[in-house]
């Protein structure tokens, strides 16, 4: 597999939570990513602050864990 630019992994799932993971290769472990980070904003606005709160926490971590992603496949 090529080596993928972690920058550009990290953007991407700065702006769009857990698609970062799916430049990286995984594309299932990315979109299920999304779709998570999608529902808890959608809470978040529509039922209680405290799924934005949580929003947040989940976001931070689909950045770290599309790090170690694109270090996996680059062998780092």
């Amino acid at each position: 597999m090529a080596e993928k630019n972690m920058i550009i992994a990290l953007i991407i799932s700065f702006i769009f939570t857990g698609l970062g993971i799916a430049y990286a290769g995984d594309v299932k472990k990315g979109l299920i990513f999304f779709a998570i980070g999608v529902v808890l904003n959608i809470l978040g606005i529509w039922v209680h602050m405290a799924f934005s709160i949580i929003s947040i926490i989940f976001w931070i971590y689909a950045l770290y864990v599309t790090y170690q992603e694109v270090n996996a496949v680059n062998g780092v």
